[in-house]
């Protein structure tokens, strides 16, 4: 009896969420589209950069270091200037993002084993972009100093070396540091938050319409019926994660290194708790418009800034500690990271995976508890 009233919940849900195309959008195709759309709106990778040269040496080894510098197309030559008195007007107009001054005698320090310093002047009033520009140009001058001393000591070019220091990076799972490598799978979480706000919308709008009466007069129980609108949005949760796997994978070209059967099973865990915090959203939301603003404002809004998907999470005061941890998201942004990019399974992901668990058993367990007392 209970499993046939829990099918008969779960099959009225499922054939609403289909028959309407606007909630049908909402728990499967929403969550593709808005990855697609924020993943552009917090990517923070500078495609070019716009530089002036202030050559002052004139000499092979200036025109070298600036061709390899913008080999690539990178950094794009604006202009050549002839003073240092232009530098201020190139940068204040916006005509040159950086200026890089080579003095007269760079060639000869080199050849004569002396250092030759370099100036790199950046503007600073874009923070990460100055940031990105000041180590793309300390990076490629690095990879110039090197190629020179490969050369000195190839014999092809005498006494050629720069007195810089070598560092030799190697950085894991993100070898290109782009920005959005890092940012799309922790938005990954973010987006799969829909079918939990469409969970909610759809408790609010059954007591809103009065349809929640003439089920509260059938004998199907609290936990039958939570239960069984679950499991419809479970299903469709599924839905929604093969598209936003495919728009993170073949769109952005992140590398999933995961297993997938392991992926579906940390984002039911991740689908349990989101869908806990939503049900007891709707027990306090008398209608669709209280449901949407409460999980927006309270829940989507602060997963941005709160839970590590830009900044680490906060960890030194009490408060801003269990406000970020109190999100399912929270937890799930490391494990989408993980997954995509590190290839880790459920058994190195145990820490956020219970995490969640918790959440989803306390919230739930809150959520059928104030149901039954607004039932009966």
């Amino acid at each position: 009896m209970f499993f046939r009233r829990l099918g008969a919940i779960a099959r009225k849900e499922f054939h609403h969420v289909t028959r309407d195309a606007r909630t049908l959008f909402l728990v499967t195709i929403a969550p593709a589209f808005l990855l697609l759309t924020l993943a552009y709106v917090f990517s923070f990778d500078a495609e070019h950069f716009n530089l002036a040269i202030l050559d002052q040496d004139k000499s092979d080894v200036s025109r070298q270091y600036i061709a390899d510098l913008t080999s690539d197309g990178t950094w794009r030559i604006t202009g050549y200037l002839t003073s240092f008195e232009e530098i201020d007007t190139w940068l204040q107009t916006g005509q040159a993002q950086a200026v890089i001054v080579i003095p007269r005698g760079t060639a000869a320090a080199v050849q004569a084993h002396r250092p030759a310093p370099l100036q790199a002047i950046v503007d600073g009033v874009d923070a990460i972009l100055a940031s990105q520009a000041t180590g793309q140009l300390y990076t490629r001058t690095n990879l110039f100093a090197s190629k020179l001393s490969t050369l000195s000591m190839a014999g092809k070019l005498q006494g050629a070396r720069l007195y810089l220091p070598e560092i030799r990076n190697r950085t894991w799972y993100n070898p290109s540091l782009k920005s959005l490598v890092s940012m799309v799978p922790g938005l990954v979480a973010i987006v799969l938050y829909m079918p939990a706000l469409a969970l909610s919308l759809s408790l609010a709008r059954e007591k809103e319409l009065g349809s929640f009466e003439g089920l509260a007069a059938t004998p199907v129980r609290g936990l039958e019926y939570l239960a069984g609108k679950a499991i419809a949005y479970i299903g469709f949760g599924f839905a929604s994660t093969l598209p936003v796997t495919l728009v993170a994978t073949l769109w952005f070209h992140v590398p999933f290194h995961g297993n997938l059967p392991s992926w579906l099973l940390l984002a039911l865990c991740y689908f349990l708790a989101s869908f806990g915090l939503s049900m007891v959203v709707a027990n306090f939301a008398h209608s669709q418009q209280n449901a949407m603003l409460i999980m927006i404002l309270v829940f989507f809004v602060p997963s941005f800034f709160l839970a590590g998907l830009i900044l680490p999470v906060d960890t030194e005061s009490l408060a801003s500690r269990l406000a970020a941890y109190s999100l399912p998201v929270t937890h799930f942004i490391p494990i989408c990271r993980g997954v995509f990019l590190k290839g880790l399974g459920i058994s190195q992901l145990a820490s956020p995976t219970l995490a969640l668990l918790i959440i989803g058993g306390l919230t739930l367990t809150v959520s059928l508890g104030f149901f039954r007392k607004w039932i009966d």
